[in-house]
């Protein structure tokens, strides 16, 4: 009941006599007042609803005492705003009304809604699936017939959140010729179940599709789930709902690793929720992405990539020996000119790549380009036992640095070695795994982003660290 209802006070009684005659001859004033009272007689505000004055009669629209027969006289208004006010009211009281019951009162009100849900104004439908949308309660055929709306505005907001609506109703909707984003509204439904989002798949809308994938309350089939991704290849919008979809198994995400972005394949590689044997999918993809060069801005990629490769082999691991069942030899300080220097002090390590690499060192061939293909074709080894030449260090300098993630240690080692800052960012990523947080970059004109005596003092820091193991 609105303020306007509430005006009466006990000690303003109007007498019978004096409301039919305020009804009947009364000002506009007057009646306008009139039809806002509590206790006004039934048959007065019926006289009332049929007033000349558009202004009484959306007074009477908005009287909770107004008889259920003047409300449906008045929800076949010629003002739209006394149609507009009547259907909130009448939208309201059948909320709470039980089909069952089957008084008189609940028959003329669904006869006041049905002619209102089928009102020319959209407003007027608008309140209606405004006030339903919600409700366990509502009346299910009034509800039905808003969600087939062809104004979206209307239907949208049924078919989203009402959650009375069957899935074989929906399905019969989805079938049918909705309106245009009548499917996306239905994609957004909480706890959808998996026949309707097998159908909205079936659709061929893509943009419910991806509604869909981003609905995370939404049961996906996990057959439905490898349609969409075989067809996610040619449907960008897709990627992103994918990268975060949970329940996805190990191939799909291998898959979808396979397609998306750089930027998506970061956030990819954000997800706490993944098991190990997806996050081995995904980096075994960016490493093969990385060797095949369809990955170009390295700096954006969290490197893991190759953590859980073999490629990873040589580079320190705390897990290494517990997986392997063994113990693995402590870096030592070899003498890295002497390109026998593989031995069993270096067993842990490729030793074709160290013998490589310190064959191309003696030639006075090894170089920025050969540390680069190297990481991109994740032979760790070649990069330690390069890096290692290059700066005259220890290799178990350049390995102390990779497994401490010691970003300007990394830094100061491609420094030393003659090597530009770009490759350094790759260092930092691709032999220790630093996160993008993480990396150092190069200042505006690509050079080093730290003193060189800042540098010097890093690579000794390092190199006593090392010593000590």
């Amino acid at each position: 009941m609105t303020d306007a209802q509430l005006k009466t006070e006990p000690d303003s009684v109007i007498a019978y006599d004096d409301q039919k005659r305020m009804a009947r001859d009364g000002s506009h004033d007057e009646r306008r007042d009139l039809a806002a009272r509590a206790d006004v007689r039934p048959e007065i505000l019926y006289y009332l609803a049929g007033d000349p004055d558009p202004g009484v009669r959306r007074q009477i629209a908005r009287n909770g005492l107004t008889p259920r027969h003047a409300d449906l006289m008045l929800a076949q208004d010629d003002d739209d705003r006394v149609r507009s006010d009547v259907a909130g009211k009448i939208a309201t009281s059948s909320l709470t009304m039980k089909e069952s019951e089957q008084t008189n009162v609940y028959k003329v009100t669904m006869q006041a809604l049905e002619i209102l849900a089928g009102d020319q104004l959209v407003r007027v439908r608008q309140i209606l699936a405004e006030t339903m949308k919600d409700s366990t309660g509502a009346p299910v055929h009034i509800v039905e017939k808003l969600a087939l709306d062809r104004d979206l505005t209307v239907s949208g907001l049924i078919l989203e959140h009402s959650p009375i609506l069957s899935d074989e109703f929906l399905i019969r909707v989805l079938n049918s010729e909705p309106v245009q984003g009548a499917l996306k509204a239905i994609s957004r439904r909480v706890a959808l179940g998996e026949e309707v989002a097998d159908a909205i798949v079936n659709s061929g809308d893509t943009e419910a599709v991806a509604e869909l994938l981003g609905n995370e309350s939404a049961q996906i089939r996990e057959e439905t789930l490898d349609r969409i991704v075989d067809q996610a290849p040619g449907q960008p919008g897709w990627h992103g709902p994918l990268v975060q979809r949970s329940g996805l198994h190990v191939d799909a995400m291998r898959r979808i690793a396979d397609i998306v972005s750089e930027t998506l394949l970061v956030e990819l590689k954000k997800r706490a929720d993944l098991d190990d044997k997806s996050m081995a999918a995904i980096d075994e993809v960016i490493q093969r992405r990385l060797d095949g060069r369809s990955i170009e801005d390295l700096a954006e990629i969290w490197s893991g990539a190759s953590s859980r490769s073999k490629a990873t082999a040589g580079v320190e691991d705390p897990d290494w020996a517990k997986s392997k069942g063994e113990t693995r030899p402590a870096p030592v300080a070899d003498d890295p000119m002497d390109p026998d220097w593989a031995s069993e002090k270096t067993a842990s390590m490729d030793p074709a790549q160290v013998k490589h690499a310190a064959k191309l060192h003696k030639k006075g061939l090894l170089g920025e380009k050969h540390v680069s293909v190297a990481l991109n074709d994740g032979e760790t080894d070649f990069v330690i036992a390069a890096i290692s030449l290059l700066a005259d260090v220890p290799q178990g300098v350049v390995r102390k640095a990779a497994s401490l993630q010691n970003a300007k240690a990394l830094v100061a080692l491609a420094w030393k070695s003659g090597l530009t800052m770009r490759l350094a960012i790759r260092l930092q990523m691709n032999l220790a795994k630093i996160p993008p947080s993480g990396v150092l970059r190069a200042t505006a004109s690509d050079g080093y982003p730290i003193s060189p005596e800042e540098m010097t003092w890093q690579l000794e820091f390092v190199a006593g660290m090392a010593d000590g193991d």
